[in-house]
């Protein structure tokens, strides 16, 4: 139960036993009490920031089907950011934010119709 403290209670120990000189001469760093060296810093910025757009490219989606299908033009920008980052990774988002605009234009197109069928009649 008390391992994951102990294993930070250590790794506090050698961040105080080790100066700060030599830790960057070494390259090592601690991030959530994870040795992490210091060349993966930016790989671990980068993969937050990919996790982001992904949410905020499903995230537009999803308002493209329900609100408007304006909000496509942010999921597109999103996936086109990670495909540049990671290829082939913003694909999905691309195809599936003008899938459901599509289908929110069809929709609304639908409802238009039969609400003039009533109106008019």
């Amino acid at each position: 139960m008390s391992e994951p403290f102990d294993k930070i209670d250590k790794n506090n120990e050698e961040l105080e036993n080790v100066g700060v000189d030599e830790m960057e001469k070494r390259g090592d760093f601690f991030i959530h009490g994870e040795r992490i060296n210091g060349q993966d810093k930016g790989a671990i910025a980068l993969e937050r920031i990919n996790r982001l757009y992904v949410v905020l490219g499903w995230i537009s989606a999803a308002m493209s089907i329900f609100v408007s299908p304006l909000f496509v033009i942010a999921g597109i920008t999103f996936g086109v950011i990670l495909n540049k980052q990671v290829k082939r990774s913003g694909n999905m988002i691309i195809l599936s934010n003008i899938a459901l605009a599509l289908i929110n234009i069809v929709i609304s197109e639908v409802i238009l119709m039969l609400s003039n069928n009533i109106i008019y009649r």
